[in-house]
């Protein structure tokens, strides 16, 4: 398996991880949150099985940090209380976001044509974004003292 082919199982592993977290998370703006990751993922994969199929691809950049960054400003301690989810889902999407941020950095200095290396790094960009997102959004919890 390349690169590729591992971002995009990565991708749609991660459609599914983040739809699971949503419904689980038990506060509405966390699971909004969740939703947003979900949607960036499903615009990767679909952008990397364009370009598997040869063609070319412009994406664009997601409006998920200043959407989310919004939600996260609203939350309040009371809401914040009601999570019902575990904190090691966002060390792991944590995890899941870095080597994906990686691994699209590294694609995008080997890209053969300067849309493709652009495509490759909003997709390191966008997945950099996920794993600060979910830094912050897993400090608030512990803040909250959810555990």
């Amino acid at each position: 398996m390349d690169s590729r082919d591992m971002v995009l199982r990565k991708e749609g592993d991660g459609i599914g991880y983040y739809e699971r977290c949503s419904a689980e998370a038990g506060v509405a703006g966390l699971s909004t949150i969740f939703r947003m990751f979900s949607d960036d993922e499903l615009r990767h994969a679909g952008a990397l099985r364009a370009l598997r199929e040869g063609g070319r691809v412009d994406l664009r950049q997601s409006a998920t940090l200043e959407g989310a960054r919004s939600i996260l400003r609203r939350l309040s301690a009371q809401e914040l209380s009601r999570y019902r989810g575990d904190l090691g889902v966002y060390r792991n999407a944590m995890r899941f976001e870095a080597l994906s941020a990686r691994t699209c950095s590294e694609l995008a200095r080997e890209a053969l044509h300067p849309w493709e290396r652009e495509m490759f790094q909003t997709m390191a960009e966008e997945d950099e974004i996920h794993f600060t997102l979910l830094e912050e959004m897993q400090e608030l919890l512990e803040e909250t003292d959810v555990q």
